[in-house]
């Protein structure tokens, strides 16, 4: 009887331990396009995040995932989500946008990005 009850417990804690490690969401796959602020044209080879646009200005980064300890009833911590948006020749931008219970997403999330249009830098000159 000893032995059910050590095998019970120990199965009962395995369980219960293995409920506690979650996956959470750190960024959904983002998709958008690129477009130049006055000529209305897509942008390709901008850097967003990690990756570039095509030459249509389309890009996609994939979703990020981490695994967390956690306790049963915690909620999911909010989603912020900030990726910096380069091209030579134009001001830097950046794509933000920030969900309350983000981090409890299910794995494939994906959030559409409106087209974001960036400005040409200005030179100065002495």
């Amino acid at each position: 009887m000893k032995l059910f009850l050590k095998l019970f417990l120990l199965t009962f804690v395995s369980f219960s331990l293995q409920s506690c490690l979650v996956n959470r969401c750190k960024r959904p796959q983002i998709t958008g396009y690129i477009y130049d602020a006055e000529t209305k044209q897509p942008i390709g080879n901008c850097t967003v995040g990690e990756t570039l646009s095509l030459s249509n200005g389309y890009f996609s980064l994939k979703e990020k995932r981490y695994r967390q300890f956690t306790f049963f009833g915690f909620e999911a911590p909010t989603l912020s989500v900030n990726e910096p948006i380069q091209k030579e020749g134009y001001e830097t931008e950046s794509l933000r946008f920030m969900q309350p219970f983000g981090g409890g997403m299910k794995k494939g999330a994906l959030h559409h990005a409106d087209t974001i249009y960036i400005k040409k830098s200005i030179l100065k000159t002495n």
